[in-house]
């Protein structure tokens, strides 16, 4: 059969949502969801994303994304991550799998990314906007055509009963005798996060343009210690199920119980606002674990030099 790859049109993107849900059950997403992560990505580039077509009908899709530059449009990028480039996803419907069309996509996604001078591409850990943090180890045929694999995971926790352990209780009185207090993010601080954002320098979580977003509270909280921030979480209620993060404390002031605290009044604010659930991506799991959360996920992120 003779396939089409041509670049993504809008009025391609019901077909490629029925396929993307029909070949990525763990990993469906609406049509909204969709046009938000490839078109709204500000590093959208048309031939990094393609379609197979085979007589008007689109049988497969890969999406590619190259930052320009180190700090990319979207300014999330780091001076590490320059010479990587992004395969967001990648499938082929059930009749059209075979290895030449998968082929043929991921090798039209590395041609575009080797075209913009990255040197390796990279599936998962993509800070912009992505689908999905890498590959679910549920999908074993996926993996297996991946190849190489590191290992990321999510976790996950249970709200309907949740009360605060005598672990995240003890993070409380630590923080409490150094003096911190744990509070709603208002304007107010904004200078005093300008400050944290400095000395944090994570400019994955505080790209260019960062400061729009705290023009107002929300969902936001912050560590204090005197008249200065010295920690900060972000999180998401939902009545579908929660989301944690990211979250951040000082170097020098970790092991203070300042990161549970921020992250213990989240879950209290969240709970409050009858969420059933909330779940972590890109985790630090033993942080994790230690204040009653379980693994729920498990992802595959896979590279390859070009």
């Amino acid at each position: 059969m003779a396939y089409e790859l041509r670049p993504i049109r809008r009025q391609d993107v019901a077909q490629v949502v029925r396929g993307w849900n029909a070949c990525l059950p763990y990993d469906k997403i609406s049509k909204e969801a969709f046009e938000s992560i490839v078109f709204g990505d500000p590093n959208f580039e048309e031939e990094g994303n393609v379609v197979a077509a085979l007589d008007q009908e689109v049988v497969g899709f890969s999406s590619a994304v190259a930052r320009e530059g180190v700090a990319g449009r979207d300014g999330r990028g780091r001076e590490r991550e320059k010479d990587f480039g992004y395969i967001k996803g990648l499938f082929a419907l059930e009749g059209h799998r075979s290895e030449g069309l998968k082929t043929a996509l991921l090798d039209s996604a590395l041609d575009f990314l080797r075209s913009k001078g990255k040197k390796t591409a990279k599936v998962g850990q993509y800070t912009g906007r992505f689908f999905f943090p890498g590959i679910d180890v549920r999908y074993e045929k996926e993996l297996g055509f991946y190849r190489e694999s590191g290992f990321e995971e999510d976790v996950a926790l249970d709200l309907a009963d949740f009360q605060p352990t005598e672990y995240q209780r003890n993070a409380m009185r630590r923080a409490k005798s150094i003096g911190v207090v744990v509070e709603p993010y208002q304007p107010k601080y904004l200078e005093k996060m300008r400050r944290f954002v400095e000395k944090l320098n994570c400019p994955q979580w505080f790209p260019e343009g960062w400061e729009s977003d705290f023009a107002e509270s929300g969902n936001t909280l912050v560590a204090l210690l005197g008249t200065d921030v010295v920690g900060w979480a972000s999180f998401h209620p939902s009545p579908d199920g929660g989301d944690f993060g990211p979250i951040a404390v000082l170097e020098e002031l970790r092991g203070n119980g300042i990161g549970t605290c921020l992250l213990l009044e989240s879950v209290l604010r969240m709970k409050e606002l009858a969420t059933p659930n909330v779940t972590a991506i890109w985790a630090n799991v033993p942080f994790y674990v230690k204040n009653g959360w379980k693994v729920s996920r498990r992802y595959a992120v896979l590279q390859r030099e070009l």
